[in-house]
């Protein structure tokens, strides 16, 4: 297979990347700044795991814009520019993938988050196949899918265990839509509920009630682990400042009311 196959083959496959990005571009920095863990000011300087992530999200932009430029005839050599940041990206996984095996934690969580946000992509892709005579291209990118979920499990897991709510949100969502298989909705309330608990310990209780409103979706109503997050999220004198659903205030208003005519 010559080069310029290669590239043409190549210019393919990111052309649908450039057109999600673009369609996703007004929340592109919410969404990036809400998977990296905030850090204090006065906080140590950023690892090198985090610093190769955020170079890795910059060159992914370029990337982008290689892609469309693709389709441009004015472009000067765009396949050369898409296959250098290509190239450069594969290096920076590869770098993450030295420090994961060195015991790296901060790696291991880059690295699973990489994957889960490739993993994610691939399934819009495949989901937005719906001709049979292109149903195979939906199986290759479920293909790929699946291979980047399971990066993603084996490197969150080790930031689960460590209690990170952040991972712990993204496995259960993994479990939850059954992005490696079956669903297992009794594995994601496991990690909803770890996420949930981690949240209310670091004072986010809005990320802790939706990791609540999550398990009420995975969990029976009476299940401990929902019960247990409820009654800190309406018990606990320090958590007064989170988002609670309309159902959830017409619930406790009618509880009150009825105190009230007793």
């Amino acid at each position: 297979m010559t080069p310029r196959i290669i590239i043409a083959l190549l210019t393919l496959v990111l052309s649908g990347l450039a057109w999600g990005v673009k369609e996703k571009s007004p929340q592109t920095a919410a969404d990036l700044s809400a998977a990296v863990p905030a850090k204090n000011a006065s906080a140590v300087p950023a690892s090198e795991a985090e610093k190769l992530y955020q170079r890795y999200m910059r060159l992914h932009g370029k990337m982008v814009l290689a892609v469309v430029c693709v389709k441009n005839p004015k472009c000067i050599e765009p396949e050369d520019e898409v296959l250098k940041y290509s190239s450069a990206l594969v290096r920076i996984t590869d770098r993450l993938d030295d420090l994961v095996k060195q015991k790296d934690v901060d790696a291991s969580y880059y690295r699973g988050l990489i994957a889960y946000e490739r993993g994610r992509y691939y399934v819009g892709r495949a989901m937005l196949i719906t001709d049979p005579d292109f149903i195979l291209s939906a199986t290759v990118f479920r293909k790929h899918s699946i291979d980047q979920f399971r990066i993603a499990e084996k490197n969150l897991t080790i930031n689960a265990a460590l209690k990170n709510p952040d991972a712990c949100k993204y496995l259960g969502d993994i479990a939850d839509n059954g992005y490696l298989g079956l669903k297992n909705k009794d594995r994601a309330t496991d990690f909803y509920y770890c996420a949930a608990m981690a949240y209310l310990d670091q004072g986010k209780k809005n990320a802790a009630a939706d990791m609540y409103n999550a398990m009420k979706n995975t969990a029976v109503h009476n299940d401990p682990r929902v019960i247990q997050i409820y009654a800190r999220l309406h018990n606990d004198p320090v958590a007064t400042n989170w988002r609670k659903s309309s159902s959830q205030t017409t619930q406790v208003d009618l509880e009150q009311s009825k105190i009230n005519r007793q």
